[in-house]
């Protein structure tokens, strides 16, 4: 695989970050939109997609700053193998989603650089 293919996966991952944003936006809040059956659905598939394509990340430089471990551990948490805890599912998208939209716009940015 090729950095454009990783870079191509960053920049899916923020449209993702992006579609979570919404679907919180449609319904209020975080907790709502978790409450809500369709917005539970789409926002665990939101949250399975960023899992998948993080853990397909192959740069050393990409793989070393990003959250890939936890991500791919709360993607299974989505897929329900162990049930969802829907506070960790709150806390997740209302802290860590942000944390990794930065990390990535970071990332993003200085790419451009080099």
């Amino acid at each position: 695989m090729s950095e454009k293919s990783d870079i191509a996966r960053l920049e899916t991952i923020l449209d993702f970050i992006e579609d979570i944003n919404k679907i919180i936006k449609r319904h209020g809040t975080t907790e709502k939109a978790l409450d809500d059956f369709e917005g539970q659905y789409a926002l665990m598939m939101c949250i399975q997609q960023i899992g998948e394509l993080l853990n397909k990340i192959q740069a050393e430089k990409y793989k070393i700053v990003l959250p890939i471990k936890d991500a791919v551990g709360f993607r299974n948490i989505a897929h329900n193998y162990d049930g969802i805890n829907y506070q960790i599912a709150e806390l997740t998208i209302d802290r860590k989603i942000p944390e990794l939209k930065a990390i990535i716009q970071t990332m993003l940015e200085n790419n451009g650089k080099n």
